[in-house]
Order: C-alpha cells, then sequence, then structure tokens
C-alpha cells in the first residue's frame, strides 16, 4: 500500500492497493474555506482514520454526500454508483419500491475503495443499519438526537424527572437550571434515553453527530426486521416522551413539537441512513462525528471540537470506542 506523487503535475497523486490503483487529483482544491484545508488534507483524514473506520461501513449499502468544489459551494447525496466507477468496487443492487429501477449501492472494502469514493467528492458516508448478507434485518439500531434551535416552551420545566444517570450534575448540563444550549439539551436527552434503554436491556454508546447534536446506537441480534425493530422504538418513544413531556416529543409535524426534541422512530427503515463514526462533516470547522464515553459526555460543553486535524491524535489514546458494536 502506497501513495506516490505525480512528477509531472504536483497536483496529482496515485494510490496502490494490491491490483487497484487510485490517482488522486486536484489535490490543493480547498475543500474546508475556514480553516484552508485541502482536498489532500482531507484524503490524508480518511486515510488515517481507515482503520477505525472501515469496521464500521464495510458491508454496508453506502449514500455518498459528494462536495465536488468543496463545502461551502454545492452538494447532492448519491446512491446509485456511477458508471465510470472502477470495475473493482462493489455494489449492492436494490430494487426501488416502484420496482422500476434496480440501485447499485457502492460499498467499500479496503482503502482504494475508501480513497477513491473521497477523491470522487464524497465528504460524509451514510450506511444502512443492515449489512448486505441480511439487508432487511438491522444489526445495529442508531438514535439521533437533534435539538431544535428553540428552546422548549416551558424551559424552566425541560429538565427531566428521573433519577438515573441523566440526573447527576454535570457542566454539560448546567448548574441548577438544566441545559441551555442546543448541545446541552441533546446531552441531556442522551442520558434520558440511555436510562430507557437500559431497563429495556439495551447498552447503547454515544457519539457526536459533528453538528449540533448526539447519536446513541446499540447492537441488535439480527432476528428483527425493520418493522418490527421500529415498533419497539416507537413503543420506547412513546414512553419517554410521556414521561418527559416538556423536553421530549413524538410529533411528526414540526408545528406541534414547541421547541421540545424530536424521537424519530420512523429512520428504522430499509434504506434509511445513519452518519457512521469518524465520517467527516460539512461544516466549517472541519468535524467529525466522534465517539465519546459516557462520562466525557457528562461535561462535554459542545460536538464541534472533533476536527480532521484532531481526530487522529484523539484515536491514538482512546481507540474505537464503538469497537463493541461490530466485534
Amino acid at each position: 500500500m502506497a501513495t506516490r506523487q505525480s512528477r509531472s503535475d504536483p497536483d496529482t497523486a496515485s494510490f496502490r492497493l494490491g491490483a487497484k490503483e487510485v490517482e488522486l487529483t486536484h489535490l490543493s482544491r480547498v475543500y474546508y474555506p475556514h480553516p484552508g484545508y485541502t482536498k489532500a488534507e482531507v484524503l490524508d483524514y480518511y486515510l488515517g482514520v481507515a482503520p477505525y473506520l472501515m469496521p464500521h461501513i464495510r458491508n454496508r449499502p453506502l449514500t455518498l454526500e459528494r462536495w465536488p468544489e468543496g463545502v461551502e459551494d454545492g452538494s447532492f447525496f448519491q446512491k446509485n454508483a456511477s458508471s465510470y466507477f472502477p470495475h473493482w468496487l462493489r455494489t449492492f443492487p436494490v430494487e426501488r419500491k416502484d420496482h422500476e429501477k434496480i440501485v447499485h449501492y457502492p460499498l467499500v472494502d479496503d482503502e482504494a475503495d475508501l480513497l477513491y469514493l473521497v477523491n470522487q467528492g464524497t465528504v460524509t458516508f451514510h450506511t444502512w443499519m443492515s449489512r448486505v448478507d441480511d439487508p432487511y434485518h438491522p444489526d445495529l439500531m442508531v438514535l439521533d438526537v437533534d435539538p431544535p434551535e428553540t428552546a422548549p416552551d416551558s424551559p424552566g420545566e425541560a429538565t427531566g424527572a428521573g433519577t438515573g444517570p441523566e440526573a447527576a450534575p454535570s457542566a454539560a448540563l448546567g448548574t441548577g437550571g438544566g441545559a441551555t444550549t442546543p448541545f446541552q439539551r441533546a446531552a441531556e436527552v442522551a442520558f434520558l434515553l440511555r436510562e430507557q434503554l437500559l431497563s429495556a436491556g439495551w447498552d447503547p454508546v454515544v457519539k457526536t453527530s459533528g453538528k449540533r447534536g448526539l447519536h446513541l446506537a446499540f447492537r441488535l441480534d439480527g432476528h428483527l426486521d425493520y418493522d418490527e425493530a421500529r415498533a419497539q422504538l416507537v413503543e420506547l418513544f412513546e414512553q419517554l416522551a410521556a414521561r418527559h413531556p416538556d423536553l421530549l416529543t413524538t410529533a411528526i409535524r414540526k408545528v406541534k413539537r414547541g421547541g421540545r426534541v424530536y424521537l424519530d422512530a420512523l429512520r428504522m427503515s430499509p434504506g434509511a441512513t445513519i452518519v457512521p463514526p469518524y465520517v467527516a462533516r460539512p461544516t466549517p470547522e472541519a468535524t467529525v462525528s466522534m465517539p465519546v464515553s459516557w462520562k466525557e459526555l457528562e461535561t462535554l460543553a459542545d460536538g464541534r471540537g472533533f476536527t480532521i486535524k484532531t481526530a487522529l491524535a484523539r484515536l491514538k489514546k482512546t481507540g474505537d470506542l464503538w469497537a463493541g458494536l461490530v466485534a
């Protein structure tokens, strides 16, 4: 495995892994204008993080979030592999619901596949919660805690009434007055969800989304199909929203949420995607989605401190905190 700079064009390089060779182009193109990070730096990040990332995306159908000119110059999502993708990049065929088309989802088996797709402008990878060997039985459940911009209608009452892990005082959750920022509200909800999941027999892990929120995840045994898994999730969410009506809601319509955090069970369906750990996000700071411990979350003030420039040093110290999901 080697990367070789072109002698004739300093803006290109090549990457070889076995019989696969990837031409890396436009290396000096600025992808993140605010810190000035280039496409080469994004490629370097993904090559460095590959040992941690690959177990979480291998054998899962991918949707590519492509920003070919950089994160401030327009993007598109791609499910169907382009005809010009190399023959060695595997795909997974899925028939659309209307039966009019077969979608060939890209798959990533190794670093060559990964770098090829990053070179095509992919900044963020999105994966299914199931694998290609059993695509309609999820082996993973990921919950998205995305706080609203506005505070709940009754901010003084939105601190929860539980007595479990979420009741522990912490800087992230404020000091006596409850959560005050969107990320702190997300942390508050994450601890509530954790307590509910533990009582149901699931032991979740948590990560930053790379934006304002958090993601919780736990393993499924693969016996439930998506409908059955979603039904369990709906029941759990409804119980939790009933216990904390000032903070949480299952209302689908935004106008009915009143600034509360929406618990979304509809994402548990075939073809719906999640953001795996360690992928880069199209944010001004070049953030990444980073696993954290529950103890760490108690005092984490913001989830946007993990970037493509800081993530690898952290991972060398912590290892993959989500490794248990793919063991």
